[in-house]
C-alpha cells in the first residue's frame, strides 16, 4: 500500500516539475524575443543611412565654364609717337609730307573658355578638382588704337604738294600695330594667366569645390574615387 502511494506522488511531482519547466522556458523565450529584435532593429538602422557619393559629371562642369566664352582678364594703356613721311628726297622735299601721329591705345588679353574639353577637367573626389586652362592669348579683334584720344600732332606739305588724303589712314593703321607690338613685350599674358586662375578658382569654389589645383597640360586620369564608409556602416544604392 505504502509503495503504490509513493509512486502516485512521484507521478504528481514528475507533471507539476515538467509544468514548471514550460513555464520558465516560455518566459525567457519571450524576454529573448524582446531583447533580440530591438537589437536586429538597431543593426539594420546603422548599416542604412550611408549613401553612395555621387562626383559631378566632369563634362557638365566643362560645359558651364565653355557658356563662359571669352575672358577678357588684363589689358594694358600704351601710348606711341609715330613719325611718317614720304618724298622728302624729291625736289629737296617740295613733293613731300611728314606727319607726327600721336597714337593712344588698350590691348587686351584674356582666355577663351570655349576651347575647354571635358579633359581638361578631373573630378578627384567631392572636395578636390584638376584642371588645365586655355592658355592667355591677345584679343586682336578688339581695337586697339583710341580714335577719340589719338591725333595728328604735327603736318607738314611740301610747296608743290597738298598732301595725300590717305596718309593718316596709313599712318593710323601702323599706329595700331606699333600698340600691339608694344604689348607683347610687356607682362600682360602672365597677369591674365594670372586673373584667369583666379577667377576659375573662384568659380569651381562657388560649386563646392574646396581645393582647385591646376595643370599647365591636361590633367591626368585621377584614380577611382573610393568612399569612405564609418565603422558599422554601408553604403546603399541612391535611390
Amino acid at each position: 500500500m505504502l509503495r503504490n502511494v509513493v509512486y502516485v506522488l512521484l507521478i504528481i511531482f514528475f507533471i507539476v516539475a515538467s509544468v514548471a519547466a514550460y513555464a520558465v522556458i516560455t518566459t525567457f523565450n519571450k524576454a529573448d524575443e524582446a531583447v533580440v529584435e530591438p537589437i536586429g532593429n538597431l543593426v539594420r538602422d546603422l548599416i542604412l543611412p550611408a549613401t553612395p557619393v555621387i562626383l559631378p559629371d566632369n563634362t557638365t562642369i566643362v560645359r558651364e565654364i565653355n557658356n563662359l566664352t571669352r575672358l577678357e582678364t588684363a589689358s594694358i594703356e600704351l601710348e606711341e609717337v609715330i613719325t611718317a613721311e614720304r618724298k622728302q628726297d624729291v625736289l629737296w622735299g617740295a613733293l613731300g609730307e611728314t606727319m607726327v601721329f600721336v597714337a593712344y591705345g588698350t590691348v587686351y588679353a584674356g582666355v577663351d573658355f570655349a576651347e575647354m574639353t571635358a579633359e581638361d577637367l578631373q573630378v578627384v573626389d567631392p572636395d578636390t578638382v584638376w584642371i588645365h586652362l586655355p592658355p592667355a592669348q591677345y584679343f586682336d579683334d578688339i581695337p586697339a588704337l583710341n580714335t577719340e584720344r589719338s591725333f595728328v600732332a604735327d603736318r607738314d606739305t611740301g610747296l608743290l604738294t597738298k598732301g595725300d588724303p590717305a596718309m593718316e589712314t596709313e599712318v593710323r593703321q601702323a599706329a595700331e600695330e606699333k600698340l600691339r607690338e608694344e604689348a607683347q613685350g610687356s607682362d600682360i599674358l602672365e597677369i591674365a594667366d594670372e586673373n584667369a586662375r583666379q577667377f576659375m578658382q573662384d568659380f569651381l569654389q562657388g560649386l563646392g569645390f574646396e581645393n582647385v589645383e591646376f595643370y599647365d597640360e591636361t590633367p591626368p586620369v585621377p584614380p577611382p574615387f573610393e568612399q569612405e564608409v564609418p565603422k558599422g556602416f554601408a553604403v546603399t544604392p541612391a535611390p
